[in-house]
C-alpha cells in the first residue's frame, strides 16, 4: 500500500511583492486543468483561494506505487518556481529500502527534493505495531 499526503502554496515568484498577478491567474488555470486531467482514483486534489493565498492539497491512497501524485507535484514546482511545501509518501512496498518509514518530498524555489521524514519514522513502531505472525 501506498499513501500520499500533501500541501503546497502557489506563487508565481520567490518575492510576494514581485509577482506578476496575471502570470500567476494563469499558472492556477493551468494547474487545475492538469487536476481535471488526472485520472482519480483513491485520489483527492483540490486547489483553493484563502485569504489571499492559493493552498494546493494532495491525499492519495493506493494498493501499488503510482508516481502520478509525485509527478504532479514535481510539475507543479516546475512552473510555479515560488511555490512551496511537502508530500508526505509512504509507500510499504519501497525496494529502495524505505518501505519502514515516510519519504518527503520538499518543494521550494522550482524543486523537489526526496528527503527522509523524521516525525513519523520509522513507520514501526511509531505508526503501527509491528506485525506479529
Amino acid at each position: 500500500m501506498i499513501q500520499y499526503s500533501g500541501w503546497a502554496i502557489i506563487r508565481e515568484s520567490y518575492n510576494e511583492e514581485g509577482e506578476d498577478e496575471n502570470k500567476l491567474r494563469e499558472l492556477v488555470q493551468e494547474i487545475r486543468k492538469k487536476m481535471i486531467e488526472i485520472k482519480t482514483c483513491n485520489e483527492f486534489l483540490d486547489q483553493r483561494y484563502m485569504n489571499g493565498a492559493i493552498h494546493l492539497t494532495i491525499q492519495g491512497n493506493h494498493n501499488h506505487r503510482n508516481n502520478q501524485l509525485i509527478d504532479f507535484f514535481i510539475w507543479v514546482a516546475s512552473i510555479a518556481i515560488g511555490s512551496y511545501g511537502l508530500l508526505y509518501v509512504h509507500d510499504d512496498e519501497d525496494d529502495r529500502g524505505n518501505h519502514n518509514k515516510f519519504m518527503v518530498f520538499r518543494m521550494a524555489k522550482g524543486k523537489v527534493n526526496e528527503l527522509e521524514d523524521i516525525f513519523l519514522s520509522p513507520y514501526y513502531p511509531t505508526v503501527e505495531d509491528e506485525k506479529r505472525s
